[in-house]
């Protein structure tokens, strides 16, 4: 079969470097690392497709093009062991959680269309008019912005090993805030607005109605409140403030969320050297 494979693509030996015109010495090693390579490059480009006609879709596209660039210099370099490592701390995570954020905004867009079953359509509609009344309430009541700065001494929670003491939302590193408390208001019973808060010392029963508020607001099921921590992170306005946010453990990921528009970005914790 060696010969047959030889034979069939030109191959010679010269000692123990096997060539087709000029000198190949791609190992097997290698050819695997370019393959994982390029099925990621195919993936970048499907959630990308994923992405088209959102307002993520050019960054989407730009991260695609930025990859492939360093795939191509990599493998020219003979870097596999590069490229590699290259992915395993950027595309794969990227992947994982751009094509999390996604598919929960597919879901809550699914919820808000009351696209279920005739045995769910009471509940969801139910659902759909609470979280229209809420977002009306909160458009009247023209809240403060929430996203605030600390305005205490804090302690964090590894603190020390964070990599920035204030990180830029692009998957960053974050440190969990122990002590400081995020405003966020839900319904009252006479349709009036009522100011919560939420933090990581606050009781179980505080928790579960921020977890509670979230599975309402934003259609998720299987919320995690883990704590607050300092970013700075989008507004839809365009400006970017800094201040106190809750991180969120969805589906097996952290995302920082903004409470002036609910929209979530993904975040790790860093922590003993590591993510």
């Amino acid at each position: 079969m060696i010969e047959f494979m030889r034979t069939l693509f030109g191959m010679k030996e010269t000692g123990k470097r096997k060539v087709v015109g000029a000198p190949v010495d791609f190992g097997v090693q290698e050819i695997a690392y370019i393959n994982d390579s390029t099925r990621r490059l195919t993936q970048l480009q499907e959630l990308g497709l994923r992405y088209k006609g959102t307002p993520q879709a050019a960054k989407m596209k730009a991260v695609y093009e930025k990859t492939k660039n360093i795939h191509t210099y990599l493998v020219s370099r003979k870097k596999f062991h590069d490229l590699e490592l290259f992915h395993l701390k950027n595309t794969d995570h990227f992947l994982t959680t751009f094509t999390a954020i996604l598919d929960v905004h597919q879901k809550h867009a699914l919820l808000s269309q009351g696209a279920t079953g005739a045995s769910g359509t009471i509940e969801v509609s139910a659902q759909k008019s609470q979280v229209e009344r809420l977002k009306r309430l909160e458009k009247i009541a023209n809240l403060p912005d929430l996203v605030q700065p600390i305005t205490n001494s804090v302690k964090f929670y590894n603190a020390g090993e964070a990599r920035t003491a204030v990180p830029r939302l692009y998957v960053p590193d974050i440190s969990i805030n122990t002590v400081e408390k995020v405003t966020y208001y839900t319904e009252g019973k006479s349709e009036e607005l009522v100011a919560k808060q939420i933090g990581f010392t606050s009781s179980k029963d505080q928790k579960e109605a921020f977890q509670h508020h979230l599975a309402l607001r934003l259609g998720l099921k299987e919320v995690s409140y883990v704590g607050n921590a300092l970013v700075t992170i989008p507004n839809n306005n365009g400006i970017q403030p800094t201040g106190i946010v809750p991180v969120i453990h969805w589906e097996g990921f952290l995302y920082a969320l903004n409470l002036n528009d609910y929209r979530l970005f993904p975040v790790r914790i860093y922590r003993n050297g590591g993510k």
